[in-house]
């Protein structure tokens, strides 16, 4: 595996690229970037398929002016039709470079259910939302949509809030998931975090208990250390993705 550096600058430049084709299957290209106030509706609705009837809704427009907030959204990119739809390779260049000094491009294998895709209308397909509380950075809420679940996204979305949480210089990361979705549980543990106490009844809808998960210090070597390779693991597996700070 090449060598990464764990300096964590921030990046606003982004590569356009043209979408992939594999065995005759359209993958899709997905970059992130702060939630904007033309975005509302369409996380809206990402959040009561993902929450209803558990939530209210959350209020992002008063969430934008919040300083002590941080949402970003993923968004589908479309290519411009005349683009050829070929397989892409990185340059030698690009497999060299430093994970936080090259710009991360596209996702491979972002694919959703043969027949179900996201309104032709709207481009955004997952977000998630961070308060900074004291010392600590807690991730309020991730969803992606349905269609488009198992496939990276959410992750690169945990990716992403970590990073914000980092540079914004909290010292854990935290959330609550319900007891029963071992899945995320199972994505929060590889990237870190550990179960930290329960709370009882805590999901409205049918009274779950919540697991309450955190990570260890994130500035720490080792946390550093194993955060770079998550993410050059990612890299590998999804190809490079857009993240816009």
């Amino acid at each position: 595996m090449r060598q990464v550096k764990a300096d964590y600058a921030r990046h606003t430049l982004c590569y356009n690229v043209p979408k992939v084709m594999m065995a005759g299957t359209k993958v899709l290209d997905v970059a992130l970037r702060r939630l904007r106030s033309e975005d509302i509706n369409q996380v809206l609705e990402i959040e009561k398929e993902a929450f209803a009837p558990m939530v209210m809704g959350t209020p992002f427009k008063r969430e934008l002016n919040n300083r002590y907030a941080r949402y970003f959204v993923a968004y589908q990119c479309d290519a411009p039709e005349s683009q050829p739809e070929t397989v892409l390779e990185p340059e030698p260049a690009a497999r060299d470079s430093s994970l936080w000094n090259r710009m991360v491009k596209t996702v491979q294998g972002v694919v959703g259910r043969e027949g179900e895709t996201p309104n032709s209308k709207s481009n955004i397909i997952g977000y998630v939302g961070l308060w900074f509380q004291g010392n600590e950075a807690h991730i309020t809420e991730i969803a992606v949509r349905e269609p488009l679940r198992g496939h990276g996204i959410g992750e690169l979305l945990l990716i992403a809030i970590v990073r914000a949480a980092v540079e914004h210089g909290s010292s854990v990361v935290t959330l609550e998931v319900r007891d029963s979705n071992f899945i995320a549980q199972r994505m929060y543990e590889k990237y870190g975090f550990k179960t930290a106490g329960i709370r009882k009844g805590y999901y409205s809808d049918n009274r779950e208990d919540a697991v309450i998960m955190t990570t260890s210090p994130v500035h720490t070597w080792e946390f550093k250390h194993q955060f770079s390779e998550l993410q050059e693991a990612y890299l590998v597996r999804w190809r490079e993705i857009c993240i816009e700070s």
